[in-house]
C-alpha cells in the first residue's frame, strides 16, 4: 500500500471542498494508496502539474507516483475547467 502525502495547495483544496465531494475525494484517495494505476488514472503529457490525474465527477486528483518509496504525492485537487492543466492554475 502507497502513502499519501499532499502538497499545501492539495490541502487547502480538499479543506475547501464540499462535504459530500470531499467524501467522495477522500475514497478516490484511498483507492489510489492501494492502486495508484487503477483503471480512471491518466498519465498526463508534458503536463507541468503533475505526472496522472484521477477523476472524481467533475473534480480531479492531479498527483505524481514514486514507486521507489511507495508514495503518491497529491498536488492539487481542482474542479474541472480550462485551467486545470496549466501551472500555477489557481
Amino acid at each position: 500500500m502507497y502513502r499519501a502525502i499532499f502538497s499545501r495547495r492539495a490541502q487547502k483544496a480538499f479543506l475547501d471542498l464540499p462535504q459530500n465531494q470531499a467524501r467522495r475525494v477522500k475514497e478516490a484517495i484511498e483507492d489510489l494508496m492501494r492502486e495508484p494505476r487503477a483503471p480512471g488514472t491518466i498519465e498526463l503529457q508534458n503536463a507541468p502539474v503533475a505526472q496522472y490525474r484521477y477523476r472524481v465527477g467533475n473534480w480531479r486528483i492531479l498527483f505524481d507516483i514514486d514507486d521507489a518509496n511507495k508514495v503518491i504525492e497529491i498536488l492539487d485537487i481542482c474542479k474541472r475547467d480550462e485551467r486545470t492543466y496549466k501551472q500555477g492554475a489557481r
